[in-house]
């Protein structure tokens, strides 16, 4: 590995990001009515490697924390991260986190919630999932504002339940995970993370000031700041020589504070944080996709075998491609990274060879099926494109599916070894050869849709004609279909396609810092991970934390916000249908409606299950990006960060496809960018569902 090459990896090429606007005109961020203060000097320097006294309860609290960086001249955001060793969980082997890969960020990830510890805390008058207005009150016991703007950030609370509540689940003898937690029930109680979760992903290059007061234990009585923040917001000299040095750092930030009406002596605990800019997290995966597709802009050299297994009825075939894609990772298996050039960007080395499922329907052999990109589940491979035929049949579409590397079946060893091992570094390689998963989507995508506009004398045409019986595909017409895991990441893929501009997300979230714990599909992983830290709830949080900040190069949350607006320098806008099951068990509703909202723009489709904070309800026909909710009658959502543990009606996550009318839907989006509600009423199961045997 280039450490060096790699630190220059957030400075280098910044040519491709010039003139970009910074998005910063999402409508779910309330302004303030008195106008904002002075914005405080950023960041106090040096940062002594050292913990912050400012939460001595816990090393690494608060986090994220403007107190571990640094000045930095070069980055967009002026600053860089430097986080300590000192602050990284130990695991129960004695492992500690290097800190090289954190500290190349010029900022924080926008998407992770802003964490404290504040002991005997509870979460009575604060804002819920199912209130986020009231974080946007004035009387509001929790706050985020933009420091420059004094614009307010609509958030909710969590108390961290998830290690509890296991624990709880133990001792009552209920079902659980087969989790096994030595640790006492009262000892997790005093490891749990206050957690201010933004329901909108932030501003890049933005610093936020946090503010918490009025929190109440359990007898409902307000805490008590710690020693150092009071004597702080006293305007005292600190005992602690750190806090003392950022005197005047909490002087400019309670200034900020009292200018948007938030008074410092109210004030049980204050800190800022500054989020990473866009180039810092985009810009590896424009370069390689525009050097890619520069050098091969009619595609690349390909391969095609027949597969025939697992077709139903209706399908003309099923194709296996091999593609010559262009590699950018030190060696095209799992556990690589990025092959860093002397700029500090990734360089092409060689090429290597990846295939897709392509299933075609016998549709296809009197009309031309448009080509669909498909995204397969959690940790899956490509054949998953099979569940797809019957969508393909009723409306004459041509699916290819990929193995998503970096998150793919033969990654999973990858990426739980990185979680659990103690070192949580290594797990930069997880994101960075998801970069070259999407480029190996936008290439076969490239590829094909070339070829089948190509005429007989290609060798896509050629085996239409051999194995498909003269099935046709138009290249024309290129679009993505994602569900879960392939929802999730098929946002990074639709913020950076060049070719595909109108995509299906189904069931999708972000960030996955706020999916893991909601999730059953977290809890076999957990068993392992969890253990590894001694089921210590805050060095799980912050462990969660600071992974985010790595993958935000590659999941939506470093991506999502330039779909349709201020979209990617070389991109073009792009629209996208949302389809939420509720009370879905694998991927919180929560991230898909985050999603929605930073997205912008996208409506809620009437009539409507439930409202839904900061969307438009639009009814008929809608041009542009929507999102449908299905309700099939589960249980409410628990409303901490734990699992759907105890709904006893079936997983909602994949039952959309038993709506009558949603492949209509579909289609009619792909062609026409219109999306209507199928149903004649809002959609439950007492509306148009399929009655499955």
């Amino acid at each position: 590995m280039k450490t060096v090459a790699r630190a220059l990896l957030t400075l280098s090429a910044l040519a491709l990001v010039a003139g970009c606007s910074d998005g910063k005109d999402n409508p779910f961020i309330i302004a303030p009515v008195d106008p904002p203060g002075p914005m405080e000097p950023t960041p106090v320097e040096p940062p002594p490697l050292d913990c912050d006294p400012l939460v001595p309860s816990y090393c690494g609290f608060p986090y994220p924390n403007n107190y571990w960086t640094q000045a930095d001249d070069t980055s967009p955001t002026g600053m860089r991260l430097a986080l300590p060793e000192v602050i990284m969980p130990v695991n129960v082997a004695g492992v500690r986190s290097q800190t090289a890969a954190f500290n190349e960020k010029d900022g924080f990830s926008p998407g992770i919630a802003a964490m404290t510890h504040m002991p005997g805390a509870t979460v009575q008058g604060l804002a819920t999932p199912d209130s986020i207005e009231a974080s946007l009150e004035p009387t509001s016991r929790t706050i985020i504002i933009n420091a420059e703007t004094g614009e307010r950030v609509p958030h909710w609370v969590d108390l961290d339940e998830y290690v509890v509540e296991s624990k709880r689940r133990i001792l009552d003898g209920k079902p659980t995970p087969n989790f096994v937690i030595e640790r006492d029930l009262e000892q997790l109680l005093q490891e749990q993370a206050l957690m201010l979760r933004p329901a909108i992903r932030l501003d890049d290059a933005t610093r936020y000031i946090v503010a918490i007061r009025g929190v109440v234990d359990a007898m409902g009585d307000a805490l008590e700041p710690t020693a150092g923040f009071l004597a702080l917001r006293e305007a005292q000299t600190p005992a602690d020589p750190i806090l003392a040095a950022r005197q005047d750092h909490f002087e400019a930030l309670f200034a900020t504070l009292a200018s948007n009406g938030i008074a410092r002596e109210d004030l049980q605990l204050a800190w800022d944080f500054t989020t990473a800019s866009r180039e810092n997290n985009t810009q590896a995966m424009l370069h390689i996709r525009d050097d890619a597709l520069a050098n091969n802009p009619n595609g690349v050299a390909y391969r095609i075998e027949e597969r025939d297994e697992g077709l139903i009825d209706g399908m003309a075939c099923r194709l296996e491609v091999t593609f010559d894609v262009p590699l950018y990772m030190t060696d095209g298996e799992s556990g690589a990274g990025f092959n860093l050039g002397e700029d500090g960007l990734p360089t092409q080395n060689g090429t290597y060879e990846y295939a897709a499922a392509l299933v075609v329907p016998m549709s296809a052999q009197t009309e031309p099926a448009p080509l669909v990109a498909f995204g397969h589940g959690q940790l899956g491979a490509k054949e998953q494109v099979l569940g797809a035929q019957p969508l393909a049949v009723t409306e004459n579409i041509a699916l290819f599916g990929l193995d998503w590397k970096g998150f793919s079946s033969d990654d999973t060893g990858t990426v739980v070894g990185a979680l659990a091992g103690g070192d949580l570094s290594t797990f930069r390689v997880v994101p960075e050869r998801m970069h070259q998963g999407f480029l190996n989507f936008l290439i076969a995508m490239r590829t094909l849709s070339v070829e089948a506009d190509g005429g007989p004398s290609t060798a896509l045409n050629e085996a239409l004609n051999t194995f498909c019986g003269g099935a046709m595909l138009d290249g024309s017409k290129r679009y993505y279909f994602g569900g879960s895991q392939g929802g999730i990441l098929g946002a990074s893929l639709m913020a950076i396609s060049t070719d595909m501009q109108r995509g299906l997300l189904a069931v999708p979230g972000q960030s996955y810092n706020l999916l893991l714990n909601r999730s059953v599909n977290f809890d076999p992983f957990a068993a392992t991970i969890y253990a590894g830290y001694d089921w210590h709830g805050l060095d799980m949080q912050l462990n969660l934390a600071l992974v985010q900040g790595l993958w935000d190069t590659a999941e939506p949350t470093g991506y999502s916000r330039y779909i349709r607006t201020d979209t990617l320098p070389g991109t073009p806008s792009h629209e996208v249908l949302i389809q939420v099951s509720k009370a879905d068990h694998q991927v919180t509703n929560l991230g898909a409606h985050i999603m929605a909202r930073t997205i912008g723009g996208v409506v809620n489709l009437a009539p409507t299950i439930r409202d839904v904070w900061g969307l438009e309800v639009v009814s008929g026909e809608h041009s542009g990006s929507a999102m449908l909710e299905i309700d099939f009658g589960n249980d409410e959502p628990p409303i901490t960060n734990i699992p759907h543990w105890d709904d006893e009606f079936p997983d909602p996550h994949g039952r959309a496809t038993e709506l009558i009318g949603i492949g209509g839907l579909l289609r009619q989006f792909y062609d026409t960018g219109v999306a209507q509600n199928p149903c004649t009423g809002a959609c439950d199961d007492d509306d148009i569902l399929y009655q499955v045997e």
